[in-house]
């Protein structure tokens, strides 16, 4: 196969070429409540042309890779077709490398057959549900993959790479008269079925979490200093700030790109936030993006200034920076997008007792919700919080909302702890023209933080 495609790039008349060929089996299980949704092992074949010509793109996608020299050609055709472009390629070293799975052999998740994945997600589901009266319904969903991908260009970068990803999620709902509440908790690895079997221990934790949920009281509205924990604070920093790290989201905008002018003061000196592949065993961790380009580490925000942003090779070459190694697809039918991995605040010097300290009102608020962000402004729903009364932590409430501006609320982190947490069950959605990308495998985290003056709202 490899010298199929190596063959096919030969004859190509293309300014520049690059095929990828990916086999991935899938293992899907989902639960509500007690009854099984899915349970299936699946396996998807195959691979996509993309090709460069006079600075625009041509791109085909394939199931059959015995016709490569004809895919070649319709992709020529199609780039041909868009007319005289603008796109350029930052200029990066042509790699060959093999990347091997690195698995705990005496635990592999592969060596688990499907039906004692579904006997393990069973059980969990039925825990749940017998655990209390109040719960009415419970959620498990598992997906794994195994992909194996072969990755090749015109300039002589080279690769075999085979990876494994699992991720999942449990829910419980509570209902205490006429309020109804979730709480969810994620698990995922890259390498041992024991990191999945920690969904078991979450167990009790969750269900106590919505029993404590139903019979809170609602948030009154108002502005509050806030402490988000871990969870929340990764989901913030991924959503209202790592999207406009994605240089694609700026290069064209030249309000956006005033406003993340390189430089530009974000936050305090004790804030920063990094992304990157290339941090082992995390769910959004690779050794090369899917344009070939070696995986870094890249301050976002370092000490409060604007440090950087996440680029693939057209989007460097056409700011003059450069390449991050985040071009990313989530499969061969889309062609890579400039695309977060493992996004997360870096840790500061600050105790979660220091951040209680000096609060006479406030608000520690747990969980990540679902969120919008838009132009620089954020909602963000919060999974529940507890009162903080004079540094004291007080009784669980419901139903809240945090909102505002961006940037202004990243100057707002008046503290940054030194418990950083990052999720190994992410998932990313970003949408090009009508076709979103979905889900693509990434981490999110950060240690509590501190934030003064934010917006609360109840649903």
């Amino acid at each position: 196969m490899k010298e199929l495609i190596k063959n096919a790039i030969a004859g190509s008349g293309a300014d520049f070429i690059e095929i990828r060929l990916e086999d991935t089996t899938r293992a899907g299980i989902s639960f509500s409540g007690k009854d099984v949704k899915k349970a299936q092992s699946t396996r998807d074949y195959g691979g996509y042309v993309r090709v460069l010509i006079n600075g625009s793109w041509g791109f085909t996608s394939f199931n059959n890779p015995d016709y490569l020299s004809e895919l070649v050609a319709e992709a020529e055709k199609r780039a041909r077709a868009a007319g005289k472009g603008h796109t350029k390629l930052a200029d990066v070293t042509p790699v060959q490398d093999e990347i091997h799975l690195d698995i705990d052999q005496a635990d592999d998740p592969r060596n688990i057959s499907l039906e004692e994945k579904v006997a393990f997600f069973r059980n969990i589901s039925h825990r749940i549900l017998d655990s209390s009266k109040m719960i009415i319904s419970s959620g498990v969903n598992y997906v794994e993959e195994d992909r194996h991908i072969l990755y090749a260009n015109s300039e002589g970068t080279c690769l075999d790479m085979r990876g494994l990803w699992a991720a999942g999620g449990l829910s419980a709902i509570g209902r205490h008269h006429n309020v109804v509440q979730s709480v969810h908790s994620g698990f995922g690895t890259r390498n041992s079925w024991n990191d999945i079997r920690s969904a078991d221990d979450r167990v009790d934790t969750v269900c106590e979490d919505v029993i404590d949920l139903v019979k809170a009281k609602p948030v009154s509205g108002g502005r509050y200093t806030v402490i988000l924990d871990p969870r929340l604070s990764g989901v913030f920093i991924h959503e209202a700030f790592g999207h406009l790290s994605e240089a694609d989201n700026v290069s064209d905008n030249p309000k956006l790109l005033d406003q993340m002018t390189l430089g530009t003061r974000f936050g305090q000196d004790h804030f920063s936030v990094m992304d990157g592949g290339s941090l082992p065993d995390e769910r959004g961790s690779y050794s090369y993006d899917d344009e070939g380009v070696p995986s870094s580490m890249n301050y976002l925000i370092k000490d409060g200034l604007l440090a950087g942003r996440l680029h693939t090779r057209d989007t460097a070459a056409s700011m003059g920076e450069k390449p991050t190694g985040n071009a990313r697809t989530i499969n061969y039918r889309f062609s890579p997008i400039c695309r977060m991995s493992n996004t997360f605040i870096v840790p500061g010097p600050h105790s979660f007792e220091q951040m209680l300290e000096g609060i006479p009102d406030g608000l520690y608020v747990v969980g990540g919700g679902s969120g919008n962000t838009s132009k620089g402004l954020f909602t963000f729903s919060a999974e529940r919080a507890r009162v903080i009364k004079n540094g004291k932590l007080g009784g669980w409430i419901r139903d809240l909302t945090l909102s505002g501006n961006v940037f202004e609320t990243l100057k707002d982190i008046d503290m940054v702890g030194n418990d950083l947490n990052r999720s190994r069950s992410g998932g990313c959605g970003k949408s090009v023209g009508a076709r979103m990308q979905y889900p693509l495998s990434v981490s999110m985290g950060s240690p509590h933080i501190r934030i003064q003056n934010v917006l609360i709202g109840g649903r």
